[in-house]
């Protein structure tokens, strides 16, 4: 039995009903943002109603090592920041399991007085990262791959970015974009990035500019986001609230659409320009009731039968999180979910329509994917009522496996056994005890990993592989 197998497992019974109120966590992205543009700026910058997770933390670190100094308060952080004076001495940043951290502070290296390893955990060192490197070189940075050209860990040589033009595609990774945006402020010339090919979550791209203009960045996009230009600019610190966090959230809607009764979601700001917040016009076309309460901040879902009916088709171009847990509802849906344009989730931290499709086949669900020019681009489903259940899933070292197939195990007739749940720190710490508090059966159990046909050999062909 191989490391991997040997996991702890949890054991989920299923629900006979899910309601009650819960609270969404603030928004990763924004959050990594905010800490970003804060260690980036002159001065005292505050972040309310910041996330507190495993991959936040991972980005303090890294700023700290930077020359932040960020002080957690109870309900904001503090960060006094560097203004581009960055430390002297030469820096290792891990980033972990991080891709934004990886990239952010690949890019950012390019604007330090001294040489800057960055690398990342061993799924990581396997994530694509050649064409942002390619960019960055563009822009006149000295950039060598220690291991693996075109993959993690690097050595950025620092000195300095000269700025002018570069391309990077559009269809991998919106953090390549951003990455390039966080650090064109420090070059020397103006920076303009060319989008290549299509373009794949525009909306995270949105947040970056939003979040670069409100720290007083100079910078400009196209209309149709496939250009970009930054000028030469000084960060100003600001104080910034949070919003909710609508892939976290999806898990909760998700499960709101599988039983009957009226889930409330508390402090909830209102409408949002997250690519996720397509889940609640989803859910209506499903046949849920979704009301929006702004007194209460709260957004209530109700679903008087808890049956599921339609047949539609999703573009999840712009929000790719949610690819998931859109397989986990249709596997219940009376008619078909057809999603489609979610072929960048194979860059995530799984391949997350093999790992959904294969785990949700394993419990006899009639799913399977689909594919365009030979890219698996997404799947489609047919659900039924139920299902027996009984099975072990793995979350392919992908915490939003991991969430999503938590969710379809709720409803299913015998209880799940399922690794990789220690895994929702990275966005979601509270996942278990929300459930909890609405019924959902809960407890570790040690033992092998026998349920799916995966090695760690097969785990690190679908995961690690170079699909560029």
């Amino acid at each position: 039995m191989t490391e991997l197998e040997k996991r702890n497992l949890l054991r989920v019974e299923p629900l006979e009903a899910f309601s009650g109120t819960f609270r969404v966590p603030a928004s990763k992205p924004e959050t990594q943002r905010a800490i970003l543009a804060g260690t980036l700026a002159e001065g005292v910058s505050r972040i309310g109603n910041d996330l507190r997770a495993g991959e936040t933390e991972v980005m303090k670190r890294a700023c700290r090592a930077l020359g932040a100094e960020i002080t957690e308060h109870e309900g904001y952080l503090e960060i006094r920041g560097c203004g581009g004076r960055f430390r002297h001495e030469g820096l290792v940043l891990q980033a972990e399991g991080s891709g934004l951290v990886f990239r952010t502070m690949a890019a950012l290296g390019s604007v330090q007085p001294a040489p800057v390893v960055v690398t990342g955990d061993e799924i990581l060192c396997g994530r694509v990262m050649a064409p942002l490197l390619t960019g960055l070189r563009e822009l006149g940075a000295r950039i060598d791959c220690v291991c693996r050209d075109g993959h993690a860990p690097i050595v950025n040589w620092g000195r300095g970015l000269r700025g002018g033009q570069c391309r990077l595609p559009g269809d991998i990774s919106s953090q390549f974009v951003t990455a390039v945006l966080f650090a064109a402020p420090f070059a020397r010339e103006p920076v303009e990035i060319e989008i290549v090919g299509e373009l794949y979550s525009k909306s995270y791209i949105a947040q970056t500019l939003s979040c670069l203009a409100a720290a007083g960045v100079r910078v400009s996009a196209s209309d149709d986001f496939r250009r970009f230009r930054v000028w030469p600019s000084a960060y100003r610190a600001r104080n910034v609230s949070v919003r909710e966090d609508y892939t976290s959230a999806s898990y909760l809607l998700a499960a709101a659409a599988l039983f009957p009764g009226r889930t409330v979601l508390g402090h909830v700001s209102g409408g949002s320009g997250q690519g996720e917040y397509a889940i609640l016009g989803i859910l209506e076309r499903l046949g849920l009731r979704v009301d929006r309460e702004r007194a209460t901040s709260s957004l209530i879902v109700d679903n008087p039968t808890g049956r599921l009916r339609g047949d539609l088709e999703v573009d999840a171009r712009d929000c790719p999180n949610i690819v998931p847990t859109l397989a986990a509802i249709g596997a219940y849906v009376e008619g078909r979910i057809r999603v489609v344009g979610g072929r960048l989730v194979r860059f995530h931290k799984a391949s997350r329509v093999e790992a959904m499709v294969h785990e949700l086949s394993r419990a006899g669900v009639d799913i399977e994917p689909l594919y365009d020019d030979g890219v698996c681009d997404g799947f489609e489903v047919r659900g039924a009522p139920d299902y027996p259940g009984g099975v072990t899933f793995s979350s392919w070292g992908d915490h939003r496996i991991f969430m999503s197939l938590f969710v379809a195990g709720l409803r299913m007739r015998s209880a799940n056994l399922f690794t990789g749940f220690e895994d929702v720190r990275l966005s979601f710490p509270g996942f278990v005890e929300e459930f909890a508090a609405a019924g959902a059966g809960t407890s570790v159990v040690d033992g092998g990993f026998g349920g799916p046909s995966l090695n760690d050999r097969a785990y690190r062909d679908l995961n690690a592989v170079d699909l560029v």
